[in-house]
């Protein structure tokens, strides 16, 4: 893994960044607002925690790499600016900051249960469930400054995604056939069971914006198979397929 790499990529990222036109008022429906409001404060109250547990965990098992626990923290505080992003979001929708909710609580417990590479990995799923319902709001729901936030959050989601691809695929190179395909399983599990209860805590958000069940579970299932065949293929053909896929 090339983490000075991902280093310069996040240092850069923070510079020149655009903000959303806040001013422009919302031409949603009150009761759209107040169920976008609900749904983005659970998301928001996801994004803004501090790391310390991750970063405190990098730092003793990644010693042959010592430049990954800050570019870790670098990422951690993109992750904070999209708690930001949210957090105007749900006040300009007339909502209330989450502090307190099941799901986040499941989540924390599960990424804390078994060391890094666990903890990486229940963060991969959160982000592309997390994609799937992003991309649904910037199609369904016709809201200028929503969809520039989602715009925003979706670009870094696909890089905080292909970095973590990085270090996973690093950690299971070293890994037999048989171990790779028992992870493998029990990550589709875990996929399954996260993007589950998203939908449970966020289909009242989706319905009003006008998605539906078929498309959300389409969405999230298209990101964990995309990032599956990630894993599999070495990183200069990686390489090659985004520059081709960018030059489009």
């Amino acid at each position: 893994m090339n983490s000075l790499q991902w280093l310069h990529y996040f240092e850069q990222n923070r510079l020149n960044r655009a903000e959303p036109p806040w001013h422009i008022a919302s031409p949603l429906e009150s009761q759209q607002r107040a169920g976008l409001a609900r749904s983005l404060s659970h998301f928001q109250l996801g994004e803004s925690g501090e790391g310390r547990f991750l970063l405190e965990q990098a730092r003793r098992q990644a010693a042959d790499d010592p430049a990954y626990p800050e570019t870790l923290a670098l990422f951690i505080e993109e992750e904070k600016e999209h708690a930001r992003l949210l957090e105007q979001l749900v006040r300009r929708f007339g909502g209330v900051l989450t502090e307190k909710h099941w799901t986040h609580s499941l989540f924390r417990l599960m990424r804390r249960a078994l060391g890094l590479n666990f903890e990486i990995q229940v963060l991969v799923i959160a982000e592309l469930v997390g994609t799937a319902y992003y991309r649904l709001l910037a199609l369904r729901t016709r809201d200028p400054v929503l969809e520039s936030v989602c715009a925003l959050v979706l670009r870094d989601e696909a890089k905080h995604i292909a970095f973590h691809v990085d270090w996973l695929r690093a950690v299971q190179s070293r890994w037999l056939p048989a171990e790779s395909a028992a992870w493998s399983l029990q990550f589709q599990l875990l996929f399954t069971a996260a993007a589950n209860v998203a939908w449970i805590d966020h289909r009242a958000a989706l319905h009003v914006s006008g998605a539906n069940k078929r498309e959300f579970f389409r969405e999230a299932r298209r990101e964990c198979i995309s990032f599956l065949h990630s894993l599999l293929v070495p990183p200069a053909l990686q390489l090659a397929i985004e520059s081709a896929v960018a030059a489009r």
